[in-house]
């Protein structure tokens, strides 16, 4: 797409954000809820689906936020045109986490 053509995530969108410790699979299924599945590193194979938030900031930048079913909220800033996201993650155990990665992107056919 070209930068400033983003649109905000649709249903069918799957991110996938290389941290340096873990790669999740983001999964938008509904207008409400997504799957996030970690695919490699720490956590592998930990899936769940939940509702999320997702705000267009501006063209091509996403807020993207969700509380997971084990009690960890996870709160994304996506920047689709540099690829590039950071993260927050408040674990329902452990520390606070700010983990930037970058983001294979696949649109919704």
């Amino acid at each position: 797409m070209e930068p400033g053509a983003w649109p905000s995530l649709r249903v069918g969108d799957v991110l996938e954000i290389q941290f340096p410790a873990f790669t999740p699979r983001i999964t938008i299924e509904t207008q409400n809820t997504l799957t996030v599945e970690i695919v490699a590193g720490d956590n592998l194979g930990f899936a769940d689906t939940v509702d999320y938030d997702a705000v267009a900031l501006r063209d091509g930048l996403i807020m993207l936020s969700w509380q997971e079913h084990i009690g960890s909220t996870i709160v994304h800033v996506l920047d689709l045109e540099a690829r590039q996201a950071h993260t927050v993650v408040t674990p329902a155990k452990g520390e606070l986490m700010r983990l930037a990665g970058r983001i294979e992107f696949t649109p919704a056919s």
